[in-house]
């Protein structure tokens, strides 16, 4: 017989039940979301903590039942921690003007998805924390979105939100993830690593035009020049990343821009000593970085042609424009993007809301879409956990799924992110 749980692991669930009280939050948004993280904690603990004890849910040996259940209570702090943060904050004018914005950014760079059938109508909320981050959130349709405070007084820093929203699209796109690794050729395999980045790299161009290649250029520069050819095994390595962004512009007909960054880089190449070669993650390997180059622009174009004829993914519009002809003047891109933020901006944002003991998403014209229980992942792992009310015995296999719930108990807002930049 297996040795039974302490009881202190509901009593520290009740704990967090009671920090979970809504009652001072106005933003309905958020107290939706607060509703569905305590009804979703309940779920996930009673499911493992009843499966463990009674014996229907077998061992395993990564995850032993009390680092299920530690992981699993530390993960709702987390976000209990990220939603009262971003409640918080709304408190002040001047960081909530701010994030009115960035929330408008956001549901510009989710709706594209959306309206492209690629997902059900969901709903954002971004919140000021030391770096962009995107939050994998099973229990709800909302994308939550971290962007640096320094967006307060520079807009090109809110920049960052479509390549976080372009993570959210492909972690909840039925498939993509799937489809897209069938059209890639199979060599060179250090790619693979990369595809989930390089996918939202791709999108953020889908969604913001020129100027967003610009702004990566940036990015990459603030990094240490010993990091420029290293390759983490998630990102694609600095010095061929722009290019990326280069080829899909191209593509898409941004030619003057395109053109331009490329001419941009090449200077910001010479300066960190060109370097000629990257080791792959993982490897002893020492791959040519100009080979490098031609097989990312390689998959990039193939990425991008089967994104718009399979999946459609082409906007109506960007949120920037071309650079006029002979035109090398990228930080013009930056001028009119904060003219637009500044003047122009005016984009409806979708809410999350709570009716009766069912939570959707509510649009513009006041449907409540995308409905669910609440503390439902709208997924098969909402059926799953019902096998613990049966004689049915579970592998680990089996439930460690269910406690991974799409990467859900990773890091937190205060953690070293994993999903980002």
């Amino acid at each position: 017989m297996s040795k039974k749980l302490s009881p202190i692991w509901l009593k520290r669930w009740q704990a967090l039940e009671k920090a979970m009280n809504s009652s001072e939050i106005q933003d309905t948004t958020l107290k939706s979301m607060l509703a569905c993280l305590k009804a979703f904690g309940e779920d996930q603990i009673r499911f493992f903590y009843d499966g463990f004890n009674n014996g229907r849910l077998l061992p395993s040996m990564n995850h032993p039942a009390e680092n299920v259940l530690s992981s699993t209570l530390a993960q709702v702090s987390y976000d209990l921690s990220a939603i009262r943060q971003a409640a918080d904050q709304r408190r002040s004018p001047k960081l909530k003007t701010t994030l009115d914005k960035a929330d408008q950014l956001a549901q510009s760079a989710l709706n594209l998805a959306i309206e492209k059938g690629l997902l059900e109508p969901g709903a954002v909320v971004t919140y000021f924390d030391k770096s962009p981050y995107i939050r994998v959130i099973p229990y709800a349709p909302v994308a939550l979105v971290g962007i640096p405070y320094t967006a307060i007084e520079s807009q090109r820093d809110l920049l960052a939100i479509p390549h976080e929203v372009g993570h959210y699209v492909y972690r909840h796109t039925s498939g993509l993830a799937a489809n897209l690794l069938t059209q890639i050729p199979f060599d060179p395999p250090w790619f693979y690593r990369w595809l989930e980045e390089i996918f939202s790299d791709i999108y953020g161009c889908l969604v913001a035009g020129p100027v967003i290649g610009v702004d990566f250029q940036d990015l990459l520069l603030d990094n240490a020049v010993a990091d420029f050819t290293v390759d983490d095994g998630e990102h694609p390595v600095d010095a061929i990343r722009p290019f990326v962004y280069i080829r899909v512009l191209e593509k898409l007909g941004f030619k003057n821009a395109a053109e331009a960054l490329d001419i941009r880089w090449a200077k910001h190449q010479v300066a960190r000593h060109y370097p000629e070669s990257f080791g792959p993650y993982g490897t002893e390997d020492e791959i040519d970085l100009d080979y490098a180059r031609e097989k990312i622009e390689e998959v990039v174009g193939v990425m991008l042609d089967y994104l718009l004829k399979d999946y459609n993914l082409k906007p109506e519009s960007y949120w920037s424009e071309d650079l006029p002809p002979s035109n090398n003047d990228t930080d013009s891109l930056y001028e009119a993007f904060e003219t637009w933020v500044n003047q122009s901006i005016n984009i409806t944002v979708n809410q999350l809301q709570v009716q009766g003991k069912k939570v959707g998403v509510s649009t513009e014209n006041g449907d409540l879409k995308n409905i669910r229980h609440i503390g439902s992942t709208k997924s098969w792992q909402d059926k799953f956990k019902k096998f613990k009310d049966n004689v049915y015995v579970l592998p680990s296999s089996a439930w460690e799924l269910i406690f991974a719930a799409g990467s859900w108990p990773n890091k937190g807002p205060d953690g070293d992110p994993d999903v980002g930049m």
